[in-house]
């Protein structure tokens, strides 16, 4: 089966999302949630077959949950656009009284504790967006706390506690192979049978000679390394992978540059399913 494959929509690649390669969607809530939009997000030019709502400060290893105000807003711009999923990030960006906002995500000690916390939030909000699927995403870290199991446990039991989906970002997988010397592969083979759904991200990131670390900044074009993690990924998953979003928030491509990308996801995407290209290649 070939995922559905697009991009995290901003406004500076609207124009393409009539290619035929893109028949999916993702929107950023907080990019979405403008008072003054009287209009779908995606406006009623195109429909896709999957679009998913991802948010920034669900912040699903906090001990105090999101505000109820921020949760009716998600199912808001879901419910407007036709969206089958949520998602946000296995970590926090909030204080443990849920007040103070750090303005970025931090991964959570991975200990029993942090899980359970975890796990409580994550099935508190499947059962608030019922009939939607909840995806959460790894992140990228630059230092973590000390806890009792690895990353890749932590995330296989919370998959298997709540039975949500798993958001692959396979660019975060990379930079944290790369910064704390782990296999990427070893990562991805050792939770994907775990996982009951999948959604997957890509992305291009640098790496910063000084500090000698990679930084997903969604600021590149996807590098060859990431392309055949993902490659791998796909191989994994199979049919259980069910879209594909690209991201890229600075430094923009030009046209050609976004249809290429996206092209050659679809491209891998079909070669790994065996099926009869679609055409629509670089």
């Amino acid at each position: 089966m070939v995922p559905a494959i697009g991009y995290g929509v901003r406004e500076e690649n609207r124009s393409i999302l009539d290619d035929p390669a893109i028949d999916a969607a993702e929107i950023t809530y907080e990019q979405a949630d403008d008072p003054l939009r009287l209009d779908r997000y995606l406006g009623d030019e195109r429909d896709f077959d999957v679009v998913s709502v991802h948010a920034l400060e669900l912040s699903l290893a906090c001990p105090e949950p999101a505000p109820r105000k921020y949760l009716d807003g998600i199912k808001a711009v879901a419910e407007e656009n036709g969206a089958q999923s949520i998602s946000d990030h296995l970590g926090f960006t909030r204080d443990g009284d849920g007040r103070v906002s750090m303005g970025h995500f931090q991964a959570p000690p991975f200990t029993r504790i942090a899980l359970d916390v975890t796990s409580r939030n994550v099935e508190r909000l499947m059962k608030y967006y019922k009939g939607y699927d909840f995806y959460v995403e790894n992140i990228a870290y630059l230092f973590l706390f000390q806890g009792e199991m690895t990353e890749s446990e932590f995330i296989v039991r919370l998959l298997e506690r709540t039975g949500c989906g798993w958001l692959l970002d396979v660019t975060n997988v990379y930079a944290n192979a790369v910064n704390h010397g782990y296999d990427g592969y070893e990562f991805i083979r050792g939770i994907m049978p775990h996982a009951p759904k999948v959604q997957m991200h890509l992305a291009g990131g640098y790496f910063d000679e000084k500090a000698k670390r990679y930084f997903d900044s969604h600021s590149f074009p996807v590098h060859q390394e990431v392309w055949d993690l993902y490659r791998f990924a796909l191989e994994q998953g199979k049919s259980k992978v069910e879209a594909v979003f690209i991201e890229r928030d600075a430094e923009f491509p030009s046209e050609a540059g976004w249809r290429n990308e996206v092209r050659e996801a679809r491209a891998i995407a079909e070669q790994v399913a065996g099926v009869v290209p679609s055409g629509v290649r670089r």
